[in-house]
């Protein structure tokens, strides 16, 4: 990334005395600089990726589990965090930066109940936040996934301003890349912005009033700018593809943060719900590094990865100019809170005034950056406003679809085909198979494969319970969630060939695996990548009841793909996919091949394996969880009885010739011991303690490449 020389070098030499995460009020400077006549302290608290988990309860296990076990989330509990750190000086101000209405199964609930549900009740965020007071909000990717009518009516309930500054509204005047009747791309050039329509508020310029070192009350105007990731386009097309235009974040702020200064705006909070890594690119969409080299900018707010900022695992440790255990990009504070309200970011900001308190500047040397932990107990107060959707929530979640014969779990699907990504895999290829019988593909060839690819969505991004676990030997509305925690997904087919299929395959393996053998202290999956992003191929069975589709992968062979920062890679000619079949034969790099995903996936272009492919449908109708629903249905109707069977295809296979065993950390639950240690064949487990990622809370498990016996662990 290039950046400005004099500036970087301004910027840190201000910074030196900045304080981290784990400081203590004592490193602090006590004296202001000299010239300041009067200074005030100001501190800034941030939720992100709530989610809709509001309460402090797990929906997908039993109200006796609850009681006995408090979640370490909920905002219900990161209220008392608030209240607490409020109570601790004179001025404050929250923030949320988005992916508020979905993710659990309280967002599903009131998905399902709809906008016309909105329009005489408020959404049960916004009874909670509303409660909490905050002062401004941001708007995350996850708020488009109902769509705009339903968000609209959702912000509604809202009492503080929601701002998105890169979001606009589509518009017949405005110039667009291409001629084509149905081109709805819009070319973004500086003109765009002075005449594009924004579809909410850009910022905005609260006006505080503060108490300042010197007893008196002052007038300090906070300006508050959001943005979200403009892969909305793509991740929800349905919705906004002809309805809205997105901006590049960087471009955008350097738009917007100028007319905020020069219309008085003393402090400049960004609020992205944006990312942080190494990357330089335009629309990226994790652009907060960006923001840290955007003149104007005090502080940085921010959320989407589900990561901790700052921290001390060393995983920022690679991104020049970023102090991750001080918490600074670029010199300025700044705070990323995990996710589902089980931190609470806080930012404390040094202001002076130079004239008496008519206009106020940040001195950054004096701010700090911390993250806080959840306290004790929960806010009766925010679960008493939310109790009618929290019990209508339970109800939904409990209502029984069928029973099944295993457990379903996403504790080891990286070196174990798993059902719970399997079940998904039915589910498209059944749908996809639905289509081609009516008539759908009907340019296919005669010797046309169809597959389908899914990816286990719950595997540990959310600590080491986040996991796909269904053990009691039933399929309820909750199971159907935690198989497909997205419930914004909708699927797509993609037409590719054998290469682009193999292509696809080994950018999955190249992620990860590690290299073997292994380096001291490695484990042999790459903690980085996450689980969702691990795609598993599936292609149905034979009359004989055996899987049609096969693949073995050779862990000792070199990565076909190096040098990754996110797609941005280098291609070798190695291969670690050995062995690539259809109902016994070998795939052909000229296959034509049809593969049902989810939109997410097969609108990523830019990914090797879909960069090649093309999509030939797309299916808005319903989602990919509803898929699994209508699957799970059309096969109780073609059956006798309620219990359904779940075979494991046994799609591919991991080969490690030289090498006795790895270890790799996953879920720290009684069921991962017990599936390990006396179900699964190849894998064991002392239950040693482990990290992810730098994170506490995970087991560490051993495989040692042995397929010879049981895929499956029965229900318990």
């Amino acid at each position: 990334m290039k950046f400005n020389a004099k500036k970087l070098l301004l910027v840190s030499s201000v910074a030196a005395a900045l304080a981290g995460c784990n400081s203590s009020d004592n490193d602090k400077p006590e004296t202001p600089p000299e010239n300041t006549i009067v200074s005030m302290d100001i501190r800034l608290m941030e939720t992100t990726d709530i989610h809709t988990n509001v309460m402090p309860y797990n929906y997908f296990e039993s109200a006796e589990h609850n009681e006995a076990n408090l979640p370490e989330w909920g905002l219900a509990r990161t209220s008392l965090v608030i209240a607490e750190t409020r109570k601790e000086v004179a001025n404050s101000m929250l923030f949320d930066n988005g992916d508020l209405i979905q993710g659990s199964p309280m967002g599903d609930y009131m998905a399902a109940l709809g906008a016309e549900h909105l329009k005489g009740e408020k959404h049960p965020v916004y009874k909670a936040m509303n409660h909490l007071e905050y002062d401004a909000a941001n708007l995350g990717n996850h708020e488009f996934n109902y769509g705009l009518e339903y968000l609209d009516e959702a912000l509604k309930g809202s009492e503080f301003p929601y701002v998105g500054a890169n979001v606009w509204k589509a518009d017949d005047s405005l110039e667009k890349v291409s001629a084509a009747a149905d081109e709805c791309e819009v070319r973004i050039t500086e003109d765009f912005y002075e005449t594009a329509e924004h579809m909410y508020d850009p910022y905005v310029i609260l006006d505080r009033e503060f108490t300042a070192a010197d007893g008196e009350t002052y007038t300090v105007k906070v300006g508050v700018i959001g943005f979200t990731p403009p892969d909305i386009m793509g991740w929800d097309a349905a919705h906004l593809v002809c309805n809205v235009v997105v901006s590049d974040i960087k471009k955008t702020a350097e738009h917007y943060v100028p007319i905020m200064k020069a219309e008085g705006a003393d402090v400049i909070v960004a609020i992205p719900h944006s990312g942080l890594n190494n990357n330089d690119d335009e629309f990226a969409e994790n652009a907060s590094l960006h923001l840290g080299y955007v003149e104007g900018i005090d502080a940085i707010m921010f959320g989407h990865d589900h990561r901790d900022f700052p921290n001390s695992t060393g995983e920022y440790g690679d991104i020049p100019n970023v102090d991750a255990e001080k918490g600074l990009i670029n010199g300025i504070p700044a705070v990323m809170p995990g996710y589902w309200g089980a931190k609470l970011g806080v930012i404390d900001l040094r202001l002076f005034s130079k004239d008496k308190g008519e206009t106020w500047a940040v001195d950054h040397s004096f701010s700090t950056a911390e993250l806080r932990s959840l306290v004790e107990g929960s806010d009766g107060a925010i679960e008493d406003l939310v109790e009618t959707e929290h019990e209508g929530t339970v109800e939904y979640m409990a209502d029984s679809i069928a029973d099944i014969d295993v457990n379903m779990n996403s504790f080891f699907p990286q070196v174990v085909p798993d059902l719970s990504i399997q079940v998904v895999n039915e589910a498209q290829l059944h749908q996809l198979n639905k289509w081609k019988a009516e008539g759908e593909f009907a340019d296919a060839s005669e010797d046309a494969i169809f597959l389908s690819v899914s990816a286990p969505f719950k595997s540990g991004r959310n600590g080491g319970t986040d996991y796909t676990n269904i053990q009691e030997g039933e399929l309820t509305n909750a199971s159907v969630a935690d198989i497909y925690v997205f419930d914004n997904n909708t699927p797509a087919v993609l037409k590719m060939t054998g290469t682009d299929m193999k292509r696809w395959i080994e950018w999955v393996n190249s992620n990860a695996y590690r290299s073997l053998p292994l380096s001291a202290g490695e484990t042999f999956l790459v903690e980085e990548f996450p689980g969702y992003n691990f795609d598993a191929f599936y292609g149905g069975f034979n009359a004989d009841g055996e899987g049609l589709l096969k693949y073995t992968v050779n862990v000792e062979n070199e990565s076909r793909f190096t040098d990754i920062n996110g797609h941005q890679y280098t291609e070798t000619e190695n291969e670690q996919l050995t062995s690539l079949t259809y109902n016994g034969v070998e795939i052909a790099d000229n296959a034509e091949i049809y593969v049902i995903t989810n939109n997410y996936r097969a609108s990523n272009s830019s990914m090797p394996g879909v960069d090649n492919a093309v999509m030939v449908k797309e299916e808005f109708a319903f989602n990919n969880r509803e898929l699994v629903q209508f699957y799970l249905a059309d096969r109780l109707e073609m059956q006798e009885g309620t219990t359904l069977e779940f075979p494991n295809a046994k799609v591919f296979q991991l080969e490690a010739p030289n090498t006795t065993s790895v270890s790799f950390a996953s879920a720290k639950l009684d069921e991962g011991l017990r599936c390990a240690t006396n179900e699964i064949t190849g894998l064991s487990t002392e239950g040693e303690d482990g990290t992810k990622e730098g994170t506490e809370g995970f087991t560490i498990y051993n495989f040692n490449f042995d397929y010879s016996g049981e895929f499956n662990c029965k229900a318990k």
